[in-house]
């Protein structure tokens, strides 16, 4: 397994068990709500009709989903003069706020209890250096790169 590979695997690995271990910070949305969320507050303009092919979903699937989260306060439509588009509601980025938090304990944790435990610095240089092959080239990388 290259180097690449093994990261890469690594990566999706601490994220699945993050997700699973802090999964009550979601505020008991389903999968696809999260999705939903994750996608409006990446701060792109999204609107109705985009949410789903965005999110690779049938419209038909969106809808009920979207529209309980309009109702608990998590995301709202506003009219930016060139038609609605979806932002996130005060009750959406409460709950964001309070996933970075259970995320950020979860990773403190794990760093105390690995053996031996993972330093601070270390763990700001691993932050450092996602952050930069993260911000890669704008259209990012293709599939066969």
């Amino acid at each position: 397994m290259t180097v690449h590979a093994r990261l890469a695997t690594a990566v999706a690995s601490l994220v699945d068990r993050m997700d699973e271990d802090t999964s009550d910070a979601w505020d008991s949305l389903t999968g696809l709500q999260v999705l939903l969320v994750r996608i409006i507050a990446s701060g792109d303009h999204v609107d109705r009709a985009s949410l789903a092919m965005v999110a690779r979903t049938a419209r038909a699937a969106t809808i009920p989903s979207l529209q309980s989260l309009i109702r608990k306060g998590m995301v709202a439509e506003v009219d930016d003069g060139g038609g609605t588009r979806l932002v996130l509601g005060e009750v959406g980025r409460s709950m964001l706020d309070d996933v970075e938090r259970a995320r950020a304990a979860w990773l403190r944790q794990a760093a105390e209890e690995a053996e031996p435990p993972v330093r601070e610095a270390d763990m700001a240089r691993a932050a450092s250096l996602l952050e930069h092959v993260g911000s890669g080239p704008a259209e990012g990388p293709t599939a066969a790169s």
